[in-house]
């Protein structure tokens, strides 16, 4: 079976944990024997040696590397193209506010992403296409794909259907009317997909109160698998006397990093460090917070290899995240490795943490609750 995948990025242009999630469903796929390609948006230039040479030409489609001939296993071919806008959507926030704002609307109607997918899929002619996060690549890709009468299964991620920045932040849950109409218009454009796939039941629920794909088959599918195993049962440290906590994600004040580096700046047991793994806008802002806590270390960005790494040597991984997040990979990739987490009791998480056997839930933004969990856990080492 041919089998089309579309995301606004794709490795080595990645972000998060979408993209992780579409490595991984193309590799089922190809072990499956599935025909697959993936349509995928690029900066104007190419500056990666991994996807080929720097081409000036607008639209131009670049070959991947056959599996097992390239830096990891890939489709045999995926198109890569630069839809026509202010700038492209990997570097979107080097725009100020009102740019971005421009840069949506054109993106909304974006004809360029339009007739250009619409000539691939006229050649290609897959059996199914599979679309993750369109921002950046069109929002007019789900009613393309109903006009060329091919089957079509909607992955959703996060809000952004109802809330341009994708982000749903606590204490912010009442919409506007302008986020009222930006959600009636999408209900539009995203019609009733054949099938919708939420990575938490809270993100369906979430969609289905807002009135979104009802005509669609929607269910639950885990972005990856949960273990089991009762991680705290019988919890030991990796050293006896010092607790490490892993931090992997964002350095952006919305995923919670700064509420954390303030909180630990006032635990009064000093038996434990923080590692940071990450890069962001607030980077400069968290370094300065954690100036003199010679206990919080900040690793700058790191591959997932690496992370990987850092997980056999953490003792617990924490997420504090002050938005409502839908199914942080991170806590799957902790969980995977054994490590038990620490995270805000909000959005898809509790579906993931179960408290006294694979990790802590504390309230959002709440210090004094993530105070005592920290304090009960260091006391222990």
């Amino acid at each position: 079976m041919k089998i089309c995948l579309i995301n606004n990025l794709y490795p080595p242009f990645n972000r998060g944990g979408a993209e992780r999630v579409l490595e991984n469903q193309i590799k089922e796929l190809l072990a499956q024997g599935h025909d697959v390609f993936v349509i995928t948006s690029r900066p104007l230039r190419l500056s990666s040696p991994k996807i080929g040479p720097a081409s000036p030409n607008r639209g131009e489609e670049v070959p991947s590397a056959k599996a097992g001939e390239g830096y990891r296993e890939e489709p045999k071919q995926i198109y890569r193209f630069y839809p026509l806008n202010l700038i492209s959507y990997y570097h979107l926030s080097k725009l100020p506010a009102i740019l971005r704002a421009i840069w949506r609307v054109f993106d909304t109607f974006n004809l360029h992403s339009y007739f250009k997918i619409k000539k691939i899929l006229r050649a290609e002619k897959p059996d199914i296409v599979y679309i993750h996060n369109l921002t950046g690549i069109g929002l007019l890709m789900p009613r393309l794909i109903e006009k060329l009468k091919i089957k079509y299964i909607q992955t959703m991620h996060d809000v952004v259907a109802v809330r341009p920045s994708g982000l749903l932040m606590l204490d912010q849950e009442p919409e506007n009317i302008l986020i009222k109409i930006w959600a009636r218009f999408n209900r539009w454009l995203y019609s009733s997909p054949d099938e919708v796939h939420f990575p938490s039941k809270w993100l369906m629920d979430y969609y289905s109160t807002h009135n979104f794909f009802p005509n669609s088959k929607k269910e639950v599918a885990r972005n990856f698998p949960v273990p089991t195993v009762d991680l705290l049962f019988n919890k030991k440290l990796k050293s006896p006397d010092q607790i490490t906590f892993l931090y992997v994600g964002q350095i952006e004040s919305h995923k919670g990093i700064l509420f954390l580096i303030k909180t630990l700046n006032e635990l009064r047991i000093k038996n434990y460090e923080l590692w940071v793994a990450g890069a962001g806008s607030t980077l400069s802002q968290a370094k300065e917070l954690a100036k003199n806590n010679p206990r919080i270390k900040f690793l700058g960005y790191q591959p997932p290899e690496k992370i990987q790494e850092y997980f056999q040597q953490a003792d617990y991984t924490i997420v504090p995240s002050l938005c409502y997040e839908n199914s942080p990979t991170v806590i799957f990739e902790s969980l995977a490795a054994g490590v038990p987490v620490i995270a805000t009791n909000i959005g898809g998480i509790p579906e993931l943490v179960r408290v006294g056997e694979n990790g802590y839930l504390f309230k959002p933004s709440d210090k004094k609750e993530l105070l005592d969990i920290l304090e009960k856990l260091t006391k222990s080492t």
